[in-house]
């Protein structure tokens, strides 16, 4: 994608920290840009559209793994495993709500900056499209 552009890539322990530096980067991604993303619009460019439309599991799956988590919620004395994802960004939170209807998961607002997956059907085709990875579970208590 970047033929002749150096790309410095750093190891700290499992993660990697890739930067890249380029003044095409607004072409590229139009979102990209200064001040705060949740206070100005993300909207897509017709192309980004198409990709979302065409591989809308894979954008629910980058969210998730980006700014999402798989937990487990005590609701009534039983254990149920969830995901949720969370973004200030109302565009953004739209976005991944309507991606998630294409792959016919149904999210719920958990509240302003949350979206919630915690139907039984929903969370196994999430644990299918993610991998199932229980050992990150955190134990959620709500009073329901």
């Amino acid at each position: 994608m970047r033929p002749g552009r150096p790309v410095g890539v750093r190891r700290r322990g499992v993660v990697a920290i890739v930067n890249a530096y380029s003044n095409a980067w607004p072409v590229l991604f139009p979102q990209h840009g200064a001040g705060r993303k949740h206070l100005r619009p993300m909207v897509l460019e017709p192309w980004q559209w198409s990709i979302v439309k065409q591989h809308p599991a894979e954008f629910v799956r980058g969210c998730i793994e980006s700014d999402g988590c798989r937990h487990r919620r005590l609701v009534a004395g039983r254990n149920y495993p969830a995901y949720s994802f969370t973004n200030h960004s109302e565009d953004i939170l739209l976005l991944f709500m309507w991606a998630c209807g294409l792959i016919d998961l149904r999210p719920r607002r958990a509240n302003r900056v949350t979206v919630s997956i915690a139907r039984r059907a929903d969370v196994a085709t999430l644990d299918r499209l993610l991998g199932d990875d229980r050992a990150g579970d955190v134990l959620l208590r709500t009073s329901n």
